[in-house]
């Protein structure tokens, strides 16, 4: 393949540093807008091609050293080399570009707020999912391969699951697996390992652990999801309660997990209605929720609930997967003409898609709040708040 120069003009969602040549866009990963670099080409397509930086010719001033000596290698980050303020600004870049570009709105700053940065943009991660080799060595796969790759540290993992990641080098499971989990509850010092470990040094193989978010205890089972940033949970949740007020009486919280959102909704709302699939989190929310009278929790699809008749609310708080909502999720909404919307989304390109979609249906934008849960990675959480026309008039 041919080596190019170019000068790099942009973000794209996944990451890469975007340039033109010949009139094709090219992306180029570890890179920054601004820099000229001189890159290999491995993919050539007839509209767009991908290139591997060879050598950094006029480098941006934001431009760092990364601490970690897998960079760019292992794939997990993918801003290490970006000081952390202009990792918060391309962000933001992406969040705009999207909801221009696929959701339709020409002047996407004027809904995208300033972003709620990480305290600690390093050590945040409260889950690690470890690959383990034939000689139990614990690491991860190289970027774009199934090829192992040797870590006894990670940058970006809490310092507790570091200390696990080397005492449970070549260390035996006691079953089958191709990864080890380690998760850590940061504010209550409990820790998950999965599978069991044949080691007399650390429990290991617990079925749950507990962590608490703004002062409420959560019983988290091994295979429930949880935000991985303990710290930026708070202020994620922070920001959802923000835009809840005296008036919202009936809360439908959507993709509700083990109750992170529902928790604290109920201590706002007279009644919340709960949904979520997943049996185990269904079974870790029904613990977390015990004490709460006043909310109905829906172990099903949230399309299936939503289509019921007696499922009213004032406000919902969508939490979906990164491949955002169902078509009829987005449709029982409108047609309930529910008032108030907010859509928490790890996913830009899929947030402004359903955002378009409810646009047409009778929702008005008014905010978005970037809340950064994955520093020195390309990921953004965001926080979206529409109310439906006739609530606004």
């Amino acid at each position: 393949m041919s080596e190019i120069e170019v000068t790099l003009t942009g973000i794209a969602h996944l990451g890469e540093a975007i340039g033109k040549i010949n009139g094709k866009v090219v992306f180029i990963p570890y890179s920054i807008p601004g820099e000229t670099v001189k890159a290999k080409i491995t993919k050539d397509e007839r509209d767009y091609c991908k290139a591997e930086i060879i050598e950094v010719i006029e480098p941006s001033f934001f431009r760092e050293n990364p601490p970690c000596r897998v960079f760019g290698i292992c794939g997990g980050c993918s801003f290490q080399h970006i000081a952390y303020s202009y990792q918060i600004k391309l962000k933001e870049m992406v969040v705009m570009e999207q909801l221009k570009r696929i959701g339709g709105f020409e002047n996407p700053e004027d809904f995208v707020k300033l972003t709620i940065k990480a305290k600690s943009p390093y050590n945040y991660r409260n889950r690690a999912d470890f690959s383990i080799n034939k000689q139990n060595l614990l690491g991860f796969k190289m970027r774009g391969t199934h090829k192992f790759i040797h870590v006894e540290y990670c940058h970006i993992m809490h310092e507790e699951i570091n200390k696990m990641l080397l005492m449970l080098q070549g260390k035996s499971p006691r079953r089958k697996t191709h990864n080890v989990t380690i998760r850590y509850g940061v504010n209550t010092e409990q820790m998950l390992i999965q599978p069991e470990i044949d080691t007399k040094e650390i429990e290991t193989g617990q079925r749950f652990y507990t962590e608490k978010l703004l002062g409420k205890e959560f019983i988290i089972s091994a295979s429930s999801f949880f935000q991985v940033n303990t710290f930026q949970a708070e202020k994620l949740i922070q920001a959802v309660l923000d835009y809840i007020n005296e008036d919202d009486t009936t809360i439908i919280d959507a993709y509700a997990g083990v109750g992170t959102f529902t928790v604290f909704l109920a201590e706002r709302a007279k009644k919340v209605i709960a949904i979520e699939e997943a049996r185990t989190a269904c079974r870790d929310a029904r613990m977390n929720l015990n004490n709460f009278d006043n909310v109905t929790y829906y172990c099903k699809k949230t399309e299936e609930v939503l289509l019921m008749d007696d499922i009213i609310g004032d406000v919902i708080v969508l939490d979906p997967p990164r491949t955002g909502c169902m078509k009829e999720v987005l449709d029982a909404i409108a047609k309930k003409k529910i008032k108030k919307v907010i859509y928490v989304s790890c996913e830009p390109s899929t947030l402004a898609r359903d955002l378009k979609y409810l646009k047409e249906k009778g929702y008005e934008l008014i905010e978005i709040q970037p809340v950064d849960m994955f520093p020195q990675t390309y990921h953004i959480e965001n926080v979206a708040l529409l109310r439906h026309k006739f609530a606004i008039s």
